[in-house]
């Protein structure tokens, strides 16, 4: 719920920032052209001028971005937000003073307007944010966007941000404090002390409430931080930490502060905020275009299947585990001849008692260490060449539509597969799984299993747009190349 909160207010500023400059510039327009009544130097209709500032207006909103401005994250403070608004403005004003330089024809009607539309876009998009910080703060006392938080030690660093931690206002409700240092309980006046995490999680979050641990104390040795990080992970919780321990790794962390105080965040991935966006708008797009075009082949391999073995369905349906252990319904185009398909309602309840019953005893092992065989005699002949070509996976572009799957992500995997990733199976689970992915590009099913786990940890920590793409296209060669694939 608060990682929603954070990125609606993130999203809602792009188009109030977009009308606080839209009308700052039309304002400007009017004190120049209309009110002070003096000849302009180059006039030019008010219609035309909005459309020039409306199609400009965008690269004013790309500098915003990449000045921070949408960032996801409660630890900006208000100085820092200003200083950004600042530096975005007086950017985008001196972009498009430089545009109109070496134009033939002045976008502006008097040199004046962007000069009142700096003063005017100033105090918009300011006004604007502070009119949204107060509905995020006025929201924070009904528990909307809240961070329940446990703070991790009782020394000065944490009798430092425990006062701000307590205020509706921060956006936090610090629910305890784990500490076993003597008198930890009078330091953290205000504020319930326990010995353990655990004890603390059942006297305060006994039913998973709690949303970031923030470790201020620098006294825990490594195995006591990994533990730490490891319970994040595996709860999808945020973990921040002061920044003196030493020996820590993460491959995603953001610096910010709270109190005064330097705090890093450490995260599964960079696929979150603006990032899950950009991939689900992605996405989006590639599964309409790649259904649109590959209607003809959709319908051609449906028919087909239903010729060959008309007895059993089209589509075979086997649930995976999406983002955060989501189950979902994957779709394929069946393989598997009809009477040696297993499940609910068919002769064999799992694939081992299949191949058992067909006399291929020796097929059970192979299939526990991969969950795949090479020479599966459940197959048909169609089948074969479905799996070869990769065309049985087809049907997953309307998973992707649904929004159960991705283009590109780590592979579907069941629950009992799970357990091969060990402790670094919430770092998998951070992304919903893809028709495609590194481990398709590296020698498909020719990999072992334990190179495709760590393949799929790497696309979750290293993710980005630029790496989904060069995934997509070489997923096409590899497709054409065969190899791997049964």
């Amino acid at each position: 719920m608060r990682k929603r909160s954070e990125l609606f207010f993130s999203v809602i500023l792009v188009p109030l920032d977009f009308l606080a400059l839209l009308s700052a510039f039309v304002l400007s327009y009017i004190l120049r052209v209309k009110l002070e009544g003096k000849p302009v130097a180059h006039p030019i209709p008010a219609i035309e001028f909005i459309q020039v500032i409306s199609i400009l207006l965008p690269l004013w909103i790309l500098i915003f971005a990449l000045s921070g401005l949408y960032a996801q994250s409660n630890l900006r403070g208000k100085l820092g937000e200003i200083g950004k608004v600042f530096v975005a403005v007086s950017s985008g004003v001196m972009l498009t003073i430089l545009l109109d330089f070496f134009r033939p024809v002045s976008l502006f009607p008097s040199k004046a307007v962007p000069i009142y539309a700096y003063g005017l876009g100033l105090i918009f998009v300011l006004t604007s944010r502070i009119l949204v910080r107060s509905l995020q703060r006025w929201l924070f006392q009904f528990g909307v966007g809240v961070h329940n938080t446990i703070i991790i030690g009782s020394g000065d660093i944490a009798q430092r941000m425990a006062p701000d931690l307590r205020q509706t206002f921060s956006g936090y409700r610090l629910l305890a404090c784990v500490d076993t240092a003597k008198g930890a309980a009078k330091r953290m006046k205000g504020t319930p002390v326990f010995a353990t995490l655990e004890e603390a999680l059942a006297a305060v979050a006994p039913d998973g409430g709690l949303d970031e641990l923030i470790q201020a104390d620098s006294a825990l040795d490594s195995e006591e931080i990994l533990d730490l990080v490891n319970y994040a992970a595996n709860h999808q919780i945020g973990y921040r930490f002061v920044p003196n321990q030493f020996g820590l790794y993460a491959s995603n962390s953001v610096l910010g502060t709270l109190a005064g105080v330097q705090l890093i965040e450490i995260r599964l991935t960079p696929l979150d905020g603006w990032g899950r966006i950009a991939k689900r708008i992605f996405d989006l797009l590639g599964a309409i275009f790649g259904i649109i075009v590959l209607s003809p082949v959709l319908l051609a391999v449906a028919l087909l299947v239903k010729l060959r073995d008309p007895k059993g369905p089209v589509l075979f349906r086997h649930h995976r585990l999406s983002r955060s252990g989501n189950s979902v319904a994957v779709l394929k185009f069946r393989t598997m001849l009809w009477r040696y398909c297993d499940g609910p309602g068919r002769p064999y309840k799992s694939a081992e008692q299949t191949f058992k019953a067909m006399g291929r005893p020796d097929l059970v092992e192979e299939f526990k260490v991969a969950q795949k065989v090479e020479n599966d005699p459940r197959v048909s002949r169609l089948g074969r060449f479905l799996r070869r070509t990769s065309l049985d996976e087809l049907p997953q572009l309307f998973n992707v539509l649904k929004g159960d799957m991705s283009l590109v992500g780590p592979r579907p995997i069941i629950n009992a597969e799970l357990e091969h990733y060990g402790e670094r199976g919430a770092i998998f689970l951070a992304l919903k799984p893809g028709i495609t992915g590194l481990w398709q590009i590296s020698g498909r099913s020719d990999i072992s299993y334990d190179d495709r786990v760590k393949l799929d940890i790497f696309y979750v920590e290293h993710w980005g747009l630029l790496l989904d793409m060069k995934i997509l296209f070489k997923t096409v060669l590899t497709i054409l190349n065969g190899r791997g694939a049964y």
